[in-house]
């Protein structure tokens, strides 16, 4: 007869650490994939332009990570932890039949409101300051890429709190 082993329970601060670890990595990939993708084959990438203008430019990005991440990363960690709660993967458990209601999506609005402002406000800033502000893509993706993996760790590790708080 075989012995099942199974997994302790991790700590909370370990969870929190390991998810905001693993989503600044996933954060990585995607935005400096995607983004190395959209402008390989530019000369150069503006700080901003006009609105409509559907190019790749820092303010638009930065908008549209803003609101991607701040809805999307936080429903995606949300619920993944609440399940690994309920798994009783993370001490302490969580009761199955726990509803979680609203929570997830006012933390989303939360996060949507605390990076979408300071977007904006880049984008403003660049708009009036520097205008013909250029960048070569490969600086362009880092910049981009590095901002979306600070914004995914500050976020997955404020989710993951606001989850194991419930």
């Amino acid at each position: 007869m075989a012995t099942v082993v199974t997994a302790a329970p991790i700590s909370m601060d370990a969870f929190v650490e390991k998810q905001a670890r693993g989503d600044a990595v996933v954060n990585i990939m995607l935005a400096g994939g995607i983004n190395y993708w959209l402008t390989r084959d530019l000369a150069f990438v503006p700080g901003t332009l006009p609105l409509g203008d559907s190019n790749p430019n820092l303010a638009g990005t930065l908008v549209g990570i803003a609101v991607l991440m701040s809805i999307l990363l936080t429903l995606i960690v949300y619920f993944i932890t609440v399940s690994q709660r309920k798994a009783g993967k993370i001490m302490p458990g969580l009761p199955a039949e726990r509803r979680v209601g609203f929570a997830p999506f006012l933390l989303a609005l939360k996060h949507l409101a605390l990076t979408l402002v300071p977007a904006v406000l880049i984008g403003m800033l660049l708009q009036t300051a520097a205008p013909d502000l250029r960048f070569t893509p490969l600086v362009f993706t880092a910049m981009v890429t590095i901002i979306a993996a600070v914004l995914a760790y500050v976020m997955s590790k404020s989710t993951t709190r606001a989850t194991l708080k419930l």
